[in-house]
């Protein structure tokens, strides 16, 4: 009798908690295959059955290791096998799984937040600590210089993009112009606007000097001279900067600072009498209630959750998080002086993603 009632109990429960939890198994074992080579094999060979000492082999890996791997990701239905323990993946499945696919950037963002379960719990507490900062996340820039590589691939990055936003920006980008770019990370968007657009020049800045460092590097390497990296607080641009930029561009990080007000109000100082301001972030909606009805919330609250508002937090900030949504953003961008009429918002043509264009004066047409 204990045990049918256990057992009754325990499958209510798991029609809510059981997929959670093989998910986040599946999770696992979906990322170790990235590393392990086997959904590029996978995907290179679209619907093919394979003995697991085939793929194995396919892959340059252990039988043995593939084989504990198959078993976790047949049981979540992610791989199939069949009798004859003949292994396949559906091409829309595998497609999803390699290098130049978000999805799994997605779930190799659970690579940073993991380890940190014991940290984040503290957080939560009234005595605990604020939140964990940037250096609690030594890998997150080499995640998120994956994610952008993979956008930018997908999108006709910086052509696409730049049309996109219209305002002149491509035709003054090809004059010759003086550009901003806070929190630049890795410079995986201005190296490759800069090499598109040689005749403007790019004054980059972030807050991490070593990723600084490996900029200047890379800068050598590339021989590229239109570039220069700065350490820079968004929150605290120099006074040295005002009306120095015609375009400022902004990618992904408004939400991650402990102060985005502050950094808004900052903007139209550095630019000119007339010039281009475009921010690009999360496009979510402020309504949680209606946010969460969208399946990539939960993705997107997690990583807030562990990085994004953590870190605006730690430093003592408001901690507006990943899914603050469009709705305030636009009410922020225009209690820092922009009027309604100066900002317009494209969402659709990036997925996941709001482009926010501001424009002051004439902007940059001629």
């Amino acid at each position: 009798l204990l045990y049918t009632i256990k057992f009754e109990y325990l499958g209510s429960v798991m029609e809510v908690l059981g997929p959670i939890l093989a998910g986040g198994h599946a999770s696992s074992a979906i990322v170790a295959g990235h590393y392990a080579g086997l959904w590029s094999v996978l995907h290179e060979h679209p619907n093919k059955k394979w003995s697991i000492a085939e793929l194995a082999e396919a892959a340059d890996c252990k039988e043995r290791w593939v084989k504990e791997w198959v078993g976790v990701l047949a049981s979540s239905r992610v791989l199939s096998l069949d009798e004859e323990m003949m292994v396949s993946c559906k091409p829309s499945v595998a497609s999803k799984l390699i290098t130049s696919s978000e999805m799994l950037h997605f779930f190799k963002s659970l690579e940073f937040m993991f380890d940190k379960e014991d940290k984040i719990g503290a957080c939560f507490k009234k005595d605990g600590p604020l939140g964990c900062g940037y250096s609690d996340f030594p890998n997150f820039q080499e995640w998120m210089a994956g994610w952008t590589n993979c956008r930018n691939e997908n999108q006709n990055f910086p052509l696409g993009f730049i049309k996109l936003i219209g305002d002149g920006v491509h035709e003054a980008l090809e004059r010759g112009i003086s550009v901003l770019e806070p929190g630049c990370g890795k410079a995986r968007h201005v190296s490759e606007i800069a090499a598109r657009y040689p005749n403007s020049h790019f004054t980059c800045f972030d807050i991490d000097p070593e990723t600084l460092e490996e900029n200047r590097e890379g800068l050598k390497k590339s021989g590229m001279t239109n570039i220069e990296f700065v350490l820079g607080d968004f929150c605290n641009m120099p006074v040295e900067w005002n009306n120095r930029f015609d375009y400022v561009m902004i990618f992904d990080c408004m939400h991650d600072l402990p102060f985005p007000s502050k950094a808004m109000a900052g903007l139209k100082g550095v630019l000119k009498e007339s010039g281009v301001v475009t921010m690009v972030d999360i496009d979510t909606s402020s309504n949680m209630v209606k946010q969460i009805k969208k399946p990539v919330s939960t993705c997107l609250y997690n990583i807030s959750l562990h990085h994004c508002m953590s870190v605006s937090l730690s430093s003592g900030g408001v901690g507006v998080g990943t899914c603050w949504g469009v709705e305030l953003a636009q009410e922020m961008l225009q209690e820092a002086g922009w009027a309604e009429s100066e900002i317009r918002v494209i969402t659709g043509p990036i997925p996941n993603h709001a482009v926010y264009v501001m424009t002051k004066g004439n902007g940059l047409k001629c």
